[in-house]
């Protein structure tokens, strides 16, 4: 079971973590209480337990290295601020979740810890999943998909979005191999971007929550009349084999029906 899913970077513009408020925002918001030993809490850093998972988060006094989080940030095409508040981070916290035993319900946890994360004064943007999120943003969803109950598809599964030169449009998911799954394209489509992005979460959501494994050579249908195709190859917008889905849009209206994709996600 891989963890890779559940480790997570909050930028700060400071070098600096209120572990006294992380706890009870933590507490305030989302009803959580992190169990933490003498021994497990310093200045700077704290490993606790909430229910048999572990979670550890320290403050990293500087930059994230190698340039990462401006490169990331570069990716967000809904966030215009990404890539300013990327190269203008002075430090970070790293955050991670441990020895979860349900990867669902893990996502579940690890989007509030990181949503109470953003509650510190200093935070300016989360670097994860290839990108960097808005934490205003990122936390309204966190409190959306919580109180309906749903996965937090948003916080948990990057879309990406891209033109090729013949201006059709191509998608990508980021996040699905946190989850055991192979990440997913569409390529070529001349769709409504929206739509195409709307068909791609809801396809991540259902493959996650359902555990579903798609197949080379597959189809995933809503009806017996509908099916969408299914073809691995070598990726091309991420690293790695991915699954290529073949794209209609009478489709999408159907699908979207019977999973109630949320369309608030593409504002910000």
């Amino acid at each position: 079971m891989s963890t890779s899913a559940f480790t997570g970077f909050v930028l700060l513009s400071e070098a600096k973590f209120d572990i006294d408020k992380f706890l009870k925002d933590l507490k305030e918001d989302w009803n959580i209480t992190l169990n933490l030993g003498k021994e497990n809490k310093e200045k700077d850093m704290l490993v606790g337990d909430i229910d048999g998972i572990m979670v550890a988060a320290a403050l990293m006094p500087a930059p994230i290295p190698n340039n990462e989080a401006v490169e990331s940030a570069k990716t967000n095409y809904k966030w215009k601020d990404a890539v300013k508040v990327a190269e203008e981070h002075k430090a970070h916290i790293i955050v991670s979740l441990l020895e979860e035993s349900n990867l669902v319900d893990g996502a579940k946890l690890y989007t509030k810890i990181i949503s109470a994360l953003t509650k510190q004064e200093n935070c300016t943007g989360i670097n994860v999943l290839g990108t960097v999120l808005n934490p205003d943003m990122y936390r309204d969803f966190t409190k959306y998909y919580e109180e309906n109950n749903m996965f937090p598809v948003e916080n948990m599964i990057f879309i990406g979005l891209y033109s090729s030169e013949d201006e059709k449009i191509n998608a990508y998911t980021y996040g699905m191999e946190g989850f055991g799954k192979k990440e997913m394209e569409i390529i070529g489509s001349s769709q409504n971007p929206e739509d195409i992005y709307y068909f791609l979460q809801g396809v991540a959501d259902y493959v996650i929550t359902s555990d579903v494994i798609l197949q080379d050579g597959e189809t995933i249908g809503f009806s017996a009349e509908q099916k969408i195709p299914i073809s691995q190859s070598k990726g091309i917008a991420v690293n790695g084999a991915t699954l290529k889905l073949g794209y209609w849009k009478k489709i999408l209206k159907k699908f979207e029906k019977k999973y109630c994709l949320n369309k608030k996600s593409m504002v910000y």
